[in-house]
């Protein structure tokens, strides 16, 4: 079962040892996200899409503008938790 994740533009995510963050949403079924490597992936709502070994990221349907929802598959062991925004 993928763990359910709203996050906005900018916001990072720590997965285990690795960090992810949503550069940009293509349209109501894409976005753009890019991980620590530098490596830039279109994550869309028809597919998941592996972008860390094992780390599975896909996006629930018609995202918003400036918040969408991401589903996480991930091993069990792995911790997943985002970054406290810096402005608050």
């Amino acid at each position: 079962m993928a763990l359910v994740l709203g996050v906005k533009v900018g916001e990072v995510i720590d997965i285990a040892d690795h960090w992810l963050t949503i550069l940009s949403i293509d349209g109501r079924n894409a976005a753009t996200l890019i991980v620590e490597t530098g490596l830039k992936t279109t994550i869309h709502s028809s597919r998941m899409t592996e972008v860390i070994s094992n780390i599975w990221i896909g996006l629930e349907p018609e995202a918003g503008r400036h918040r969408l929802r991401l589903l996480i598959e991930a091993p069990r062991q792995f911790s997943i938790t985002r970054r406290a925004d810096p402005t608050l």
